[in-house]
């Protein structure tokens, strides 16, 4: 998977872009972030004390489940 095949995945999954080119969702529990990266994603989400990773996994890793899930991301 290469970043930008990850982005239209991401925006036909309702994450949005932000100024500084990560994607953002709301979630029942909390704003999540996939913070891009030239070679891997990272998989956060907002706390008090600032962002926490949950997942991240190299591009070349990840792909998309038949039930058109993000897979290849480990904690």
């Amino acid at each position: 998977m290469t970043r930008e095949e990850l982005i239209i995945w991401a925006t036909r999954n309702g994450w949005k872009l932000d100024r500084w080119g990560h994607l953002k969702k709301e979630f029942s529990n909390g704003t999540h972030r996939l913070k891009l990266s030239r070679v891997a994603a990272r998989h956060e989400v907002s706390t008090p004390a600032g962002w926490v990773r949950l997942a991240s996994g190299y591009y070349k890793n990840l792909r998309i489940n038949a039930d058109d899930r993000l897979a290849g991301m480990t904690r």
